[in-house]
């Protein structure tokens, strides 16, 4: 089963062969903590870098290109753009602050992003 490291956290998360997942959807499924905010591509608190793996990965969309330019070619994504389909390594920095996911704003996002299936 292909498995995606979240380095900064140490923590792993593993999904069927076969599945295209979403990196920040399954961050916070199972807790790895990836800060994040705006989920959307426009605010880009969930920029991290692809230590290993981005030949797993799908093509940069319209959003990350506009939002992290040059930093695309340095082995940045957005989690929230970005999905998986074998096993890759990511990290970000520890100093990164995302959203007070116990806030209303946080809980309202949380219940989207996990009510939605990985392929949306």
């Amino acid at each position: 089963m292909p498995r995606i490291h979240f380095k900064t956290t140490d923590r792993y998360y593993e999904f069927p062969d076969g599945d295209e997942v979403n990196i920040l959807r399954v961050s916070i499924r199972a807790d790895c903590g990836l800060p994040w905010k705006c989920a959307s591509g426009n605010c880009g608190t969930d920029r991290m870098v692809i230590e290993q793996g981005a030949e797993n990965l799908d093509p940069p969309r319209r959003r990350e290109r506009e939002r992290l330019g040059d930093l695309l070619d340095q082995g940045y994504r957005l989690a929230c753009q970005t999905y998986a389909r074998g096993d890759v390594t990511v990290a970000w920095d520890p100093d990164q602050v995302g959203l007070d996911e116990e806030s209303r704003a946080g809980q309202r996002l949380k219940a989207k992003w996990l009510g939605a299936a990985d392929g949306d």
